[in-house]
Formats: C-alpha cells, sequence, structure tokens
C-alpha cells in the first residue's frame, strides 16, 4: 500500500547552511534581490527566510557551525542536491551584472540549442555554492 503525501503547502522551501551569513545575505538579499522575510531563531542556530516566488530560500546557521565546509564545484564535485535552479527572464543582463560583480560566473551564459532565445548560465555565490539560472535572453 502506498501513501500519498497530504501537502501542507505546495512550495518548496530550500535551506542553505552557512558560516558566511554578512557575505550570503549580500549576495542573496542586495545581489539577486531576493525579498527578506523573517529571521528565526531555534534551538542551535537561526535562519533568514527569503521569498523566492512562492517558495522559500532560508539562509541557516547553526551553534556551533558545522565541522565540514562547503563542497564547491556544484554536480560536478560530488552528488547528492548540489545546485537549485531559478527561472529568470532577461538573463543577458544578469550575465552582464555577474561579470561586473565579485561573485563568480561558473559556466557562461549558454544558449539552450533546442530552445532558440532560451539560456543558462551558473554563478557560485559567496560559500561556493551553485545557482542556475535559466530563461529568455
Amino acid at each position: 500500500m502506498s501513501a500519498k503525501l497530504e501537502l501542507l503547502s505546495p512550495n518548496i522551501e530550500v535551506a542553505v547552511v552557512t558560516t558566511n551569513l554578512a557575505e550570503m545575505i549580500e549576495f542573496y538579499e542586495n545581489f539577486l534581490g531576493l525579498e527578506f522575510q523573517s529571521e528565526l531563531d531555534f534551538p542551535g542556530g537561526s535562519q533568514r527566510r527569503y521569498a523566492l516566488g512562492g517558495n522559500v530560500v532560508k539562509l541557516v546557521t547553526y551553534t556551533p557551525p558545522p565541522p565540514e565546509p562547503t563542497t564547491p564545484g556544484g554536480g560536478h564535485a560530488q552528488a547528492g542536491i548540489k545546485y537549485f535552479s531559478f527561472g529568470v527572464q532577461h538573463l543577458t543582463q544578469l550575465a552582464e551584472r555577474v561579470a561586473a560583480s565579485p561573485y563568480e560566473l561558473v559556466e557562461p551564459l549558454t544558449e539552450f540549442e533546442p530552445v532558440p532565445g532560451i539560456a543558462y548560465l551558473f554563478v557560485a555565490d559567496p560559500d561556493g555554492n551553485w545557482i542556475e539560472f535559466f530563461g529568455t535572453l
């Protein structure tokens, strides 16, 4: 017998664990412009919550911090959940903003050949986590 999940919400929340909160806030809140929702404390840590459409990106810190650092390199570095994707418009403009910023463009703007006018690129956040941006040129 299989049971179907009864979802409380149809959205997803993604937690990005960091030991580098100030730089991560600068990237997610100021550079990307994600809408800050709230900060929540919980036993052993805290989280800053950002709206992304109907979804949430959480910057999570723990006390004490995790013993292992982030493994940079997206899906090429190790198995597991290694990047998340944002669908955006005007990807060429984002590529130009990244090029003029201190953030690393780890895979350049590439048109998705099967669908003309649609492209992708990958950017590393300050901890080395990869984010794929895909959308219209």
